[in-house]
């Protein structure tokens, strides 16, 4: 479960995050943009024209001039220079090669200063760098200098209902998120096992000797593992032997250098000199700190202990 936990809270922070800072403004931008394209033509390029304003432009002329080209819908003054303005309203419009020459034209015709193409939609990559004297502004980019214009109550609707949107996705994230969780729980188990839990499986190795009688004498015998795999597969070699001695219930390593053993009662030396026993042909595990886990509800203190190799 604390596996399935983290997983969840790893992937479902990450999401939500994303959502509120990176989905949610992409969002507001969406909503605001189809709010412009729903509006009239002549209600949204004021919007625009308000905006330009920012920048030093100031509106000539609000309707169209066919004298001055197909594609020069507006006339704008900075300083004493003067400007065209093509504002194009659809969100799906897409600024292409042949609209800028066109423009450009009609710069030249009209003996302008430069021209600008505005759009609700995109435009082209490679038209972002253009040698001509006309400045394309998308509504990625248009956004921001529109929503401060925007009357109150529309711009506070955009903001409603981008948070519903957001709001209903992360919810979706983290449900996702926490079967995500479950499911690595079931292929990734806990790499760490608590020697303390009272349900353990354990399993002692005995042989069982007859002497001259005929009466049998039970000893118990613990094979040492073969040196033998990687560290991590001698650790568990280790464990596994440990484990086997009598009056050990369960062994397993706490850290790379930390062997815990839960014994069933107070640890005699005979156990001790068991579990060095199982140490002593391993060269790099040798030296581990060996803890002594007392069974759960004793009094017995817990203790820690080093074999001694002289």
């Amino acid at each position: 479960m604390t596996t399935a936990f983290l997983i969840a809270l790893i992937l479902g922070t990450a999401g939500s995050a994303w959502l509120w800072l990176v989905h949610n403004r992409a969002t507001v931008v969406a909503l605001g943009l189809r709010a412009l394209a729903a509006m009239r033509w002549r209600e949204s390029s004021r919007f625009v024209i308000e905006a330009l304003e920012g920048q030093g432009f100031s509106a000539s002329r609000l309707a169209p001039d066919a004298n001055r080209g197909q594609n020069a819908d507006l006339l704008l003054n900075r300083g004493e220079q003067t400007w065209l303005l093509s504002f194009k309203q659809g969100v799906d419009y897409r600024v292409d090669p042949g609209m800028v020459s066109q423009m450009s034209a009609a710069v030249r015709d009209s003996n302008a200063s430069g021209g600008i193409i505005a759009t609700l939609g995109t435009i082209q990559g490679e038209l972002r760098k253009n040698p001509q004297d006309i400045e394309l502004i998308d509504g990625a980019t248009l956004w921001p200098l529109i929503s401060p214009l925007l009357p109150p109550s529309l711009h506070n609707d955009i903001m409603a209902r981008a948070r519903r949107l957001t709001v209903r996705a992360t919810g979706v994230v983290w449900v996702a998120a926490l079967l995500a969780g479950f499911l690595a729980s079931l292929l990734i188990p806990d790499a760490v096992v608590d020697p303390t839990r009272e349900t353990t499986d354990t399993s002692v190795a005995s042989s069982v000797g007859a002497d001259g009688s005929g009466q049998g004498e039970s000893s118990s015998v613990v094979e040492s593992p073969a040196i033998a795999g990687t560290e991590e597969e001698q650790r568990r070699d280790i464990a596994a032997a440990v484990g086997h001695l009598p009056g050990i219930a369960r062994a397993s390593w706490a850290t790379r250098s930390t062997l815990v053993a839960l014994v069933n009662a107070d640890a005699s030396e005979q156990q001790i000199d068991g579990i060095c026993n199982v140490l002593a042909p391993y060269e790099d595990l040798r030296y581990s700190r060996v803890q002594l886990q007392p069974p759960p509800g004793s009094e017995a203190p817990v203790r820690f202990l080093q074999c001694n190799w002289g």
